[in-house]
């Protein structure tokens, strides 16, 4: 089966993903403190984490905020 290369987006949303659950483990940072972060149920933010692009803008900044984002990180993941 052929790789597929991924779109520029679906790398975007993969680095984002990827860097959410790194901040998460590394802050021990449980999905249910981060669901009361942005608003949501624990198992709707492990979704959302599954498909970043699904995330809000205030969401986005609450989780910045929390798990202590470098600006490198999120211009890496927002450009």
């Amino acid at each position: 089966m052929p790789l597929i290369k991924k779109t520029d987006e679906e790398r975007r949303h993969a680095l984002l993903g990827g860097s959410i659950r790194k901040h998460m483990n590394a802050d021990q940072v449980t999905k249910k403190q981060m669901g009361a972060i942005t608003g949501m149920a624990p198992e709707t933010f492990a979704q959302k984490t599954n498909h970043p692009e699904r995330f809000t803008y205030p969401q986005l900044v609450a989780m910045f905020h929390k798990l202590k984002f470098t600006d490198e990180e999120i211009l890496e993941v927002m450009r």
